[in-house]
């Protein structure tokens, strides 16, 4: 199988790589961090996916293109987020076109779910009627072009991916717990789902090589919902973290978030560490159906969370 990833220089990009390499799959990676780009074993690409004279450039023939690339910052204006989720997927899609090639496997977000309520077994119907920040939007625009191509598509919507060569998920818990303490919500233990990396690219794999029906959406998670109170200890065991944690009511937590918004907006600080999505998140029950996936795509996670974990921490004591 002939192969492009979008996004390979990211932490979902490179595993997916490492992974279709190991099984003989013939990859042009793209990217725009050279210097990991060129460490990933492929033929590499360092391209602008908003650029549409150097994606049309940079592409050629394949069976099958994976858009893992995208603005995926809980903070920025919305012409970097336009520009990197809409019109990056735009382009590629008119690459596929000029160059034939016939599949996309797109990586979309269950950010478009939710909506600062509690929600549980999510399906891939229920996106939000208001989106909560420029991501989801953006995201949502992007599989509208999706849907739209003549090209067979599935996208997937995984969430809270964390793994080898992660920069986000466990990296920020991190940064906030060396502030002092992890907040917790007082009076409510909310659960929550998240997902190994290479149950991600598992699914990947599955949404390249099976015939599916046109136009397949996925949630795709562990399957195992947890508590953000056991996500943190888990963590916290696993890495050896020397962290506390800190009961706050939701609207002071909230009310922070708020405020580091808005000295973000007014650029007296740089990106804020707490934002009122952040906030939403720990604060509000979100558990996903993956039941689609696991009847259509056939789809069941390899690693548990804690096996996830585990292996995050190997990699990470060996890389750091």
């Amino acid at each position: 199988m002939r192969a492009i990833i979008t996004g390979a220089t990211g932490g979902l990009g490179r595993n997916l790589t490492h992974y279709l390499r190991e099984l003989g799959w013939d990859i042009l990676a793209m990217g725009r961090n050279h210097t990991i780009g060129y460490t990933l074993g492929v033929p590499f690409v360092v391209v602008e996916l908003s650029n549409r004279s150097a994606v049309l450039n940079a592409f050629e023939k394949a069976d099958v293109v994976f858009h893992c690339a995208a603005f995926s910052s809980p903070w920025g204006d919305y012409d970097l987020f336009y520009r990197a989720n809409v019109l990056a997927t735009r382009y590629v899609l008119e690459a596929m076109q000029y160059y034939h090639i016939p599949k996309i496997i797109h990586v979309s977000t269950p950010s478009i779910y939710f909506d600062f309520n509690d929600q549980f077994n999510v399906k891939e119907k229920d996106v939000a009627k208001k989106f909560v920040n420029h991501y989801a939007a953006t995201k949502y625009a992007a599989e509208h072009e999706v849907l739209m191509c003549d090209r067979e598509s599935v996208i997937i919507r995984p969430r809270g991916i964390f793994g080898e060569h992660d920069h986000v998920l466990l990296p920020r818990l991190e940064k906030i717990g060396q502030k002092g303490f992890l907040p917790l919500i007082k009076n409510k233990e909310p659960f929550v789902d998240i997902t190994y990396v290479l149950n991600v690219v598992h699914a990947l794999h599955l949404a390249a090589t099976q015939s599916l029906p046109a136009k397949s959406i996925f949630n795709i998670t562990n399957g195992e919902p947890k508590t953000i109170r056991e996500i943190y200890t888990l963590i916290a065991q696993e890495l050896s973290w020397k962290i506390t944690y800190k009961e706050i009511s939701y609207p002071l937590l909230m009310g922070i978030g708020s405020f580091l918004e808005c000295a973000a907006k007014w650029h007296l600080t740089a990106e804020p560490l707490i934002t009122r999505y952040g906030v939403g998140l720990i604060s509000h029950h979100q558990t996903l159906d993956i039941s689609h996936a696991q009847i259509v795509l056939g789809y069941q996670p390899i690693y548990t969370i804690h096996e996830g974990i585990t292996r995050y921490g190997i990699w990470k004591n060996h890389t750091f």
